[in-house]
């Protein structure tokens, strides 16, 4: 790769994350009688699910004015929830049990996302995470999901970071793909649609990544499903004790969204374009590369305390020092 490539490369990411950085409040649909919402995502899939649920018509019974927010960090979103500035919000799962571990007033409703993590590789073989052995890996977020699911299929394997192979890590997901455009590094971890983002780049420079699911590598080093439950809905209760009925509506049109993002990736990146910088094509491969899945919460919270209790015995911080109890999981059938 040329230098100018690089820079022109370079400069595009940075555009890319100050379009990811910028606050937008986005209106979803028309105004009708009834209470706000004041709803939040981070930009991808979540942010899709949640745009066309509050374009569902059953919802303006109840929530006539909403608006839909975008997160850049769960910093962030931690000082909207607990300042009572969103009320409802798509949030990875360790976060949303952090946010209820520390006394906020939430709730999960369900859990939608059920894998979204993978390996991009400049050069092969690529089978299994075995093969990683020696590589200099790129990873966003040290202490975070891509970070502790890696380590800890690593450790299934008796391979340690350091010994085996190395990590670098880095505070955004945008200097872990530009270190790896620029071949500076042999492999990156990430979630969708930053890997579909990065692959599509990869290939118009002329490179040819491989990739790894690791969804599929939890499954054949654990025995369980190739499913991780990765991101969800919360709500903040006052909004389930003062509007009961518009959350229960909420959840069906949350079901509903998610089965019309697998059954339409193409709309669905045109959808994800039109509420961020990501372009349509980045959002369809990403609902391509992603398992799509709505459980509510009673129904995910077993294989979600498998999940998050597995990533917890290497850093119990990331959920907040412990499973949450059973008040975290909203039950909307009685």
């Amino acid at each position: 790769m040329t230098a100018s490539m690089i820079d022109l490369e370079r400069r595009r990411l940075l555009k890319l994350a100050a379009g990811l950085a910028t606050l937008a409040a986005l209106p979803v649909s028309g105004l009708a009688a009834g209470s706000s919402l004041r709803a939040a995502t981070p930009y991808g899939l979540p942010q899709v699910i949640l745009a066309r649920a509050l374009q569902h018509e059953g919802l303006t019974e109840w929530f006539g004015d909403q608006e839909l927010r975008a997160w850049r960090d769960p910093d962030q979103l931690r000082a909207w929830v607990a300042g009572g500035e969103v009320q409802l919000t798509a949030t990875p799962t360790n976060v949303a049990a952090n946010l209820y571990n520390r006394g906020v007033e939430v709730g999960l409703l369900n859990v939608n996302v059920w894998g979204t993590l993978g390996v991009l590789a400049e050069r092969g073989p690529l089978a299994g995470i075995e093969d990683l052995a020696g590589r200099h890996i790129g990873v966003p977020w040290r202490g975070d999901m891509p970070d502790l699911v890696l380590r800890y299929l690593l450790g299934r394997l008796g391979m340690e970071a350091g010994k085996d192979l190395r990590i670098t890590y880095h505070a955004s997901p945008f200097e872990t793909v530009q270190m790896f455009l620029a071949r500076r590094l042999d492999v990156v971890v990430l979630p969708e649609p930053m890997r579909s983002s990065t692959r599509l780049q990869a290939v118009g420079l002329g490179l040819a990544p491989l990739e790894l699911d690791l969804q599929e590598e939890w499954a054949r080093l654990t025995g369980e499903p190739a499913a991780l439950p990765q991101a969800g809905v919360i709500c903040r209760r006052e909004l389930l004790e003062a509007h009961p009925e518009g959350v229960r509506a909420l959840q069906t049109a949350v079901a509903e969204a998610v089965a019309w993002t697998l059954a339409n990736p193409a709309e669905a990146g045109r959808l994800g374009a039109a509420h961020s910088p990501l372009s349509a094509e980045v959002v369809e491969a990403a609902v391509r590369r992603t398992r799509l899945e709505m459980r509510d919460a009673p129904a995910a919270r077993p294989d979600l305390e498998r999940f998050l209790g597995a990533l917890a015995e290497l850093s119990p911080g990331f959920i907040g020092g412990g499973l949450p109890d059973a008040g975290f999981y909203l039950d909307l059938s009685s």
